[in-house]
């Protein structure tokens, strides 16, 4: 770092910092890895003053701590330090919460679902095409490495009411009471289709948070408060509109839930795109069609949002691999010929306990020891 004339190389500094940065991203089971064009360097310069940087190398990943831990740790002022950590969460490269001491705390976000999600308000052609450009040559890649899916398909609830054993994770009515405090974003997948003029119609303000991500998002004008009916009504647009209910692939409270479409979502896109079948979670039905009393009128064909329905033989033909069982084709059926079957046990997918079990497990099978400090 030091020149030929022995003057301190600002330059190559400003580089071994993203590069640090770069590699702490990388630590989260999710991953931030390297690409051949480094097109990931030029997304950190844009995002990050070098200063921001450098303090992003002494927070801690989904651990909360207040900004005197964090200044000690980086060995800087505690006033100067909480106006720029709390500047850092709201372009929304760190996440901030009051703790019930009215006390911000403040903790390391991973690129997806974190920072990238978080940039909503500040999307542009030119940022999109950086973004674009990662998700094939990084991200793609990066899930092709893992087989634990970090995502999870939710059922539409009306077409397996009634069915044994239906767990709360399976059941959006129940993630919905789980929780009081409620916001609605705009879908960051489909907002960046149509900014370049591509993509569907379909509903664009449509994923929800909760709790202390809803505050976050609220206070930082990426979404709007909501009640807990206008939620439920959300979710109804959703379904008659053919999206597809996505959330975290763990039981207990949930800090999202997504309504997707097979044409923009980068989640759908890692089956429909890539054919990667263990990238998300399916939930534990799938679809069955009545050969004797479907009439082929292809409405499922057009509702399936992973391309698992065709038509043969006068008759729907479902892809029970490549169904997700998200129920979409059993509640606009005008025959009523397609049913939700309930998996076998041995067909059914790993749910983890929490999001720390799940991050584990993701980060073991990368040998990514997790959480890391």
């Amino acid at each position: 770092m030091i020149d030929r004339g022995g003057y301190f190389n600002k330059e190559e500094a400003m580089t071994n910092i993203y590069e640090k940065l770069q590699e702490r991203l990388d630590k989260f089971p999710q991953g931030f890895p390297r690409t051949k064009s480094g097109v990931e360097m030029e997304i950190l310069k844009q995002l990050f003053t070098p200063e921001e940087a450098e303090i992003m190398l002494f927070l801690r990943p989904f651990l909360p701590e207040p900004v005197s831990t964090i200044a000690e740790r980086a060995g800087r002022d505690e006033k100067e330090l909480a106006e720029i950590l709390y500047r850092m969460s709201k372009k929304g490269l760190i996440f901030r919460f009051q703790s019930p001491e009215q006390q911000f705390m403040y903790f390391l976000l991973p690129w997806v679902i974190g920072i990238w999600e978080f940039q909503l308000k500040n999307l542009n052609p030119q940022n999109i095409k950086l973004y674009e450009k990662y998700f094939e040559e990084g991200m793609v890649q990066e899930r092709k490495r893992s087989k634990t899916p970090a995502g999870r398909i939710i059922p539409v609830e009306k077409e397996i009411q009634g069915m044994a054993e239906i767990q709360p994770y399976e059941k959006v009515s129940e993630i919905i009471n789980s929780h009081t405090k409620f916001a609605v974003a705009e879908c960051i997948c489909r907002k960046e289709k149509r900014i370049m003029g591509e993509g569907c119609t379909k509903t664009l303000e449509a994923c929800m948070a909760f709790g202390p991500v809803a505050d976050y998002s609220i206070e930082n004008g990426l979404a709007r408060k909501i009640s807990k009916e206008e939620a439920r009504q959300i979710l109804l647009k959703a379904e008659e509109e053919g999206l597809v209910h996505f959330s975290s692939n763990h039981s207990g409270a949930k800090m999202f839930i997504c309504n997707c479409c097979g044409c923009c979502c980068k989640a759908l896109g890692f089956i429909t795109k890539y054919n990667l079948s263990t990238a998300i979670a399916k939930s534990n039905y799938y679809a069955s069609v009545n050969k004797n009393s479907c009439s082929a009128c292809e409405v499922c064909v057009d509702r399936c949002q992973v391309e698992a329905i065709q038509i043969q033989n006068d008759y729907a033909i479902i892809n029970k691999e490549r169904c997700i069982g998200c129920g979409l084709c059993v509640s606009s059926c005008p025959t009523e010929s397609i049913s939700m079957v309930h998996k076998l046990p041995e067909e059914t997918s790993v749910v983890f306990s929490d999001q720390n079990a799940l991050l584990q497990a993701m980060g073991k099978e990368k040998n990514k020891e997790y959480p890391f400090t």
